[in-house]
């Protein structure tokens, strides 16, 4: 985004998708917005120039904002992040700058925000979308071993969650490959009770699909086995 636009500092929940080159759906927030651009707030590595499409939600008027827009910045280091220039404004969008403008008030310090990698099938990802964007992490998914792999090898990660059910057969390659790769990260199953359940040292915890974000979140920060 410009560096010359009138910036709010604004945590959205956003839901981006790299269209060119395509690549794979991650959930992050918003660390700032203008009316031409924000600074996505994410360690998921991207190219300069490449497009995406990114849906945020309005709530004061209830409705989502979809945009598009082109990878202007790229931040590594501590506070990783991705600067975008929007390609086409929009009035939902000038809409919900003005809002925010108006609401902008004092800042909340900004405290170090949970990375966290998705592992499960589409459909089981799609589900669950509601979820991980109103959590507020940095969200990257996988659908399979290999991406998997791919995802751990390139940001360090709090907490890798397989979304499958408990005798599913492939949360423990994945949680063998978390375990090998990125040890300090917690691995967490997340899904339905149908055999016996996972159990350490390949998994700290199980989670019960319909238990909620508190339950997910307690799971993620408990104490480590």
């Amino acid at each position: 985004m410009s560096r010359r636009a009138n910036r709010i500092r604004a945590q959205i929940a956003a839901t981006v998708s790299p269209i060119a080159p395509a690549g794979d759906m991650f959930v992050c927030q918003t660390r700032d917005v203008s009316q031409v651009g924000c600074f996505l707030d994410t360690a998921t590595p991207l190219d300069l120039g490449s497009r995406l499409a990114i849906v945020v939600f309005d709530k004061g008027r209830g409705s989502p904002v979809e945009v598009t827009g082109e990878v202007t910045r790229v931040l590594g280091g501590v506070h990783p992040g991705l600067g975008i220039r929007l390609l086409e404004l929009s009035d939902d969008w000038e809409m919900l700058i003005a809002q925010l403008g108006r609401d902008a008030g004092g800042h909340e310090k900004r405290g170090r925000r949970l990375r966290v990698l998705v592992v499960g099938e589409e459909r089981r990802q799609r589900g669950a979308l509601a979820l991980y964007v109103t959590s507020g992490w940095d969200v990257r998914f996988a659908t399979d071993l290999d991406g998997t792999v791919e995802a751990l090898r390139g940001v360090n990660l709090d907490a890798v969650i397989a979304e499958h059910d408990s005798n599913d057969e492939r949360w423990p390659p994945v949680m063998d490959e978390a375990r090998k790769i990125q040890p300090g990260a917690r691995r967490i199953v997340r899904g339905v009770r149908n055999g016996p359940l996972p159990e350490a040292p390949l998994v700290h915890r199980f989670v019960d699909r319909d238990a909620g974000l508190d339950a997910l979140l307690d799971a993620l920060t408990a104490e480590r086995l």
